[in-house]
């Protein structure tokens, strides 16, 4: 697979999207997310299950999801400690970089729920989202190529996590549908590079 060409779709279709959630048509399907997530959102248990589904994109999160996915390389594989660690380490500092990047730029405002609370940081896109997506998806790729864990697992397990943690953002009503979506592509955006850098290094 060329992950360079990965990595530039991924870049593009971020840009492409912040882009289109100026329209107002878009900006209605996000509203009607919302609506239909703060229905979901009365029921306690929902709540509850979004909290636990958010995690994986904390800022105390990803790095140890990292950091437990180089203990599994090197305690199963060894090799050059630098083969692991830096396409770890530029999945979870380039997701960070990434997101900021983009709020920089892109200032949208969140949804009313999340501007109640205080948040008043950018929205798109999700930032628990992108490092979310950054890391599992590295992670599964060094554990899948070395052998640690069958492709069928690691896959899987990376993309369901990195969904639920989206999907999570939107129920507990932090972002825009869209957001979570640009988070997605921004995470597998740096995904790639960092796959990429494995590539290089291996």
């Amino acid at each position: 697979m060329d992950f360079r060409a990965v990595a530039a779709a991924a870049a593009a279709g971020t840009i492409v999207l912040a882009l289109a959630t100026r329209r107002r048509a878009v900006q209605a399907i996000d509203d009607a997310a919302e609506r239909a997530a703060g229905r979901a959102r009365a029921r306690s248990h929902v709540l509850r299950a979004a909290s636990i589904g958010t995690l994986p994109g904390e800022p105390y999160m990803h790095p140890a999801i990292g950091a437990a996915s180089a203990l599994a390389l090197f305690a199963t594989r060894g090799g050059p400690p630098l083969r692991i660690l830096a396409p770890l380490t530029a999945a979870s500092v380039g997701a960070i970089v990434a997101h900021h990047a983009v709020k920089f730029f892109y200032r949208r405002p969140r949804p009313a729920i999340a501007l109640a609370k205080g948040k008043t940081e950018p929205a798109f896109p999700s930032g628990h989202t992108t490092d979310a997506t950054a890391v599992l998806i590295t992670g599964a790729f060094l554990l899948m190529h070395e052998g640690v864990v069958p492709a069928s697992v690691a896959l899987p397990a990376a993309a369901v996590l990195a969904l639920v943690t989206g999907v999570s953002r939107v129920l507990l009503g932090w972002h825009w549908a869209t957001d979570v979506l640009g988070g997605w592509l921004a995470g597998i955006f740096v995904a790639a590079g960092s796959v990429g850098l494995y590539q290089l290094l291996s």
